[in-house]
């Protein structure tokens, strides 16, 4: 494998393995697990979006009738709501299945391709120097930095690895506290509704009487 190349793998590998940590695995499913069904338009997820503008209706429509003078449409109206409600939640519930496997499965995903990459480079390129140094470094310098295989007065994978890795995560660390009041502020009021948080429990209480 050119230098060049297993050079500018590690620090990418190394450079998204931070980016990931910083995010979080969990905050990167979940945002795919949105795009995912936005893009194949999931049924379930129109479903519940259909279902919860129908709880909305029923309910501002029942605020507005007396259950003493118009008992009978009251009634009906409080029937369509009962079961506009339970549909919700079941299809909240199955949903919800649906989004803790698809990110279980891109959780895992996510870490095999990284530690595992970062295995098979390691290994594989064992031996490998990735650069070489000035000959006039202190020995010691050298020999540390050819562990644990590669030639003398040259810079292993593992060494590169580690040094690509810890600039990496204070780089991205750095970026974060820069950006963390920005991301704040833009915040999408929809998140609750997105990540499924607020689900049946806050239409309960929408309709509860």
């Amino acid at each position: 494998m050119p230098a060049a190349f297993l050079l500018t793998s590690i620090f990418l590998l190394e450079l998204a393995s931070a980016a990931l940590d910083a995010i979080g695995y969990g905050v990167l499913a979940s945002y795919l697990w949105s795009t995912y069904t936005q893009l194949t338009n999931n049924q379930k997820a129109n479903q519940r979006l259909t279902l919860r503008k129908s709880i909305t209706d029923l309910r501002s429509q029942l605020s507005t009738i007396s259950s003493v003078d118009e008992f009978a449409k009251w009634a009906k109206l409080r029937r369509k709501l009962d079961a506009a409600s339970s549909s919700f939640e079941r299809v909240s519930s199955d949903l919800a299945l649906e989004k803790t496997a698809f990110e279980l499965y891109i959780n895992l995903l996510m870490r095999v391709f990284i530690y595992g990459s970062r295995t098979v480079l390691s290994v594989y390129n064992y031996r490998t120097a990735v650069f070489y140094v000035p000959a006039n470094w202190f020995y010691p310098v050298l020999w540390f930095l050819s562990l644990p295989g590669a030639p003398m007065g040259s810079v292993s994978v593992a060494v590169w690895a580690f040094a690509c890795n810890r600039v990496c995560k204070r780089g991205v660390a750095t970026l974060a506290r820069v950006f963390a009041p920005v991301a704040e502020m833009n915040m999408p009021a929809r998140r609750n509704e997105e990540n499924g948080q607020d689900g049946a429990g806050g239409v309960r209480q929408q309709v509860a009487y």
